[in-house]
């Protein structure tokens, strides 16, 4: 009896050595081969083409085309020169109808002629004493204001004249509270003297404060206006 439990005894433990030395074998392989070995990555087989970038076209864009070849430029013409500006005095115009007005600017020394539809531009000389309005006799100066011709003189020292109707009620009123005489006797007229040049005297004021154009000026004057045309003298 004893010796079977014995024998069992040593069996178990033989069996039990073996399987130990088993596992010792196999773990003593496994340390001389490097240990375990780390699990084999596979690269991807699959070949990748190399592709351009997609350009997305905005939707409101057409569909390109090849570029027309650009024409040469235009080779510019020469501008035509620009003609000097023609002053309005100097425009060629006669007076061709009865005279409805006229327009004195003394600070511009003209006389503004409107006829018809249209209108002439004299260069005028003044009284020796231009600026401001006529007081009194011997002043030296045109006066301003609305008056109108009230005689034509084909036969005056200034070849032809037009008289204006200073003074008129409110000149004598003011002379009057000055004490002072008016004047009088202002016309259009033309020249006085044979040395007067008829394209240049207006540059020098050289009336009694009468509005002088030279004698061609005034004959084509005179031929067109009739009494109690209105006239306007502006500073």
């Amino acid at each position: 009896m004893y010796s079977n439990i014995r024998f069992k005894d040593m069996k178990l433990i033989a069996g039990i050595l073996t399987l130990t030395a088993i596992i010792m074998l196999l773990l003593s392989f496994t340390f001389q081969n490097g240990g375990p070995k780390p699990k084999k990555v596979y690269k991807d087989t699959i070949y990748r083409f190399k592709t351009k970038p997609v350009v997305v076209q905005n939707e409101h864009q057409s569909e390109q085309k090849p570029s027309a070849v650009k024409p040469a430029p235009a080779v510019p013409k020469p501008k035509a020169p620009i003609a000097p500006a023609i002053a309005e005095e100097d425009r060629v115009i006669s007076i061709t109808s009865n005279i409805k007005k006229f327009v004195v600017k003394k600070s511009l020394q003209k006389m503004y002629v409107y006829f018809a539809d249209t209108f002439k531009v004299f260069k005028i000389s003044l009284g020796f004493n231009p600026v401001g309005h006529k007081s009194k006799q011997g002043d030296g100066k045109t006066p301003e204001g609305s008056y109108k011709i009230t005689l034509k003189n084909p036969n005056s020292r200034g070849y032809r004249s037009l008289k204006i109707s200073y003074p008129n009620e409110n000149d004598r009123a003011n002379a009057r509270s000055q004490g002072v005489d008016p004047g009088g006797d202002i016309f259009i007229h033309g020249l006085w003297w044979e040395t007067q040049d008829p394209k240049n005297h207006w540059k020098d004021n050289w009336t009694k404060g009468c509005i002088a154009v030279n004698n061609e000026q005034i004959e084509e004057i005179f031929n067109h206006c009739n009494v109690e045309t209105e006239i306007t003298i502006a500073p």
